[in-house]
């Protein structure tokens, strides 16, 4: 019996951290020239080298802006239109929660960051400790597939400058500050590295609910568990407490989205309206004007 290959992507990024501008630049040329990837002039139309190119293509698949169809080239997602639309220079920091959302579940395209975010404990380690941690979690996801360990300190890299509340990218074209550092989820102190709780100044009960309409595909209840502790739970991609995911669900209980049910010890979620993903985006969005 045929076993499918285990799917994995490490250092898609050429080593190159996102940088400030590159997502919107991306949406609008991608938006313009779909096959703007396959043209030889891709580095003059994005007015940087080719292998920055390449990691720009890589960063709008990862976080699900673009989408590619062999022959037809690459077209916006229906998430990347609501974001071209609504938010396009990313000022709007839901909107960089959705983004990283996307690409820390995205085990195919972004393995490392699935891995660091969902099986990862970062509490008080350095860079070559943390590398160990990540290296042995793929390891045992990659059942025998061979992978390098540059590629995966690579993506160490790249994960901790990206999302730090420090820089130390000694490459002296990297000016920007990535802006995923305003989630506030790592911090660096002395040269070591630890997770942080979700600051209620950064987030909303807009992110739950996305996470919501998610997980709620085709359901009409969950419980609070498997939203919270589960892979790809709240704990684990924004790093929330019990008490903030219980307060966020309370407010969506009282805006009429869904019923909590904590009696008898259920800790149920019960569906009250129908939201998917991209209508929670468009009302966000929409209410947000």
């Amino acid at each position: 019996m045929a076993t499918s290959k285990i799917k994995l992507r490490l250092q898609g990024h050429e080593k190159f951290a996102l940088r400030e501008g590159w997502l919107n630049k991306g949406l609008i040329i991608v938006n313009e020239n779909s096959g703007v990837f396959q043209s030889e002039e891709a580095p003059d139309i994005f007015g940087i080298g080719n292998n920055m190119v390449k990691s720009v293509r890589y960063w709008l698949r990862a976080f699900g802006l673009i989408s590619e169809t062999p022959g037809k080239g690459a077209s916006l997602t229906e998430i990347g239109r609501i974001i071209y639309d609504n938010d396009l220079y990313f000022e709007d920091v839901f909107t960089l929660w959705i983004l990283h959302s996307n690409i820390a579940k995205n085990i195919e395209e972004a393995t490392s960051w699935f891995m660091f975010f969902n099986r990862c404990q970062v509490d008080d380690l350095n860079r070559d400790q943390i590398q160990q941690i990540l290296k042995r979690e793929i390891t045992k996801y990659a059942e025998g597939t061979t992978f390098s360990d540059n590629s995966v300190k690579s993506d160490v890299d790249v994960i901790l400058n990206m999302y730090s509340n420090t820089k130390e990218i000694t490459d002296p074209e990297d000016k920007n500050i990535s802006p995923f550092s305003e989630l506030k989820l790592l911090k660096k102190v002395d040269g070591r590295y630890s997770k942080v709780h979700a600051d209620r100044r950064v987030v909303n009960e807009w992110v739950v609910l996305y996470e919501l309409a998610n997980k709620m595909l085709g359901l009409d209840s969950i419980s609070i568990e498997e939203l919270a502790i589960n892979e790809n739970g709240l704990q684990n991609i924004y790093q929330m407490n019990f008490v903030m995911i219980n307060d966020y669900l309370d407010k969506l209980d009282a805006l009429g989205y869904i019923h909590v049910d904590r009696t008898a010890g259920l800790d149920m979620i019960y569906r009250e309206k129908e939201f998917s993903p991209v209508e929670v985006l468009e009302e966000y969005y929409r209410n947000s004007r």
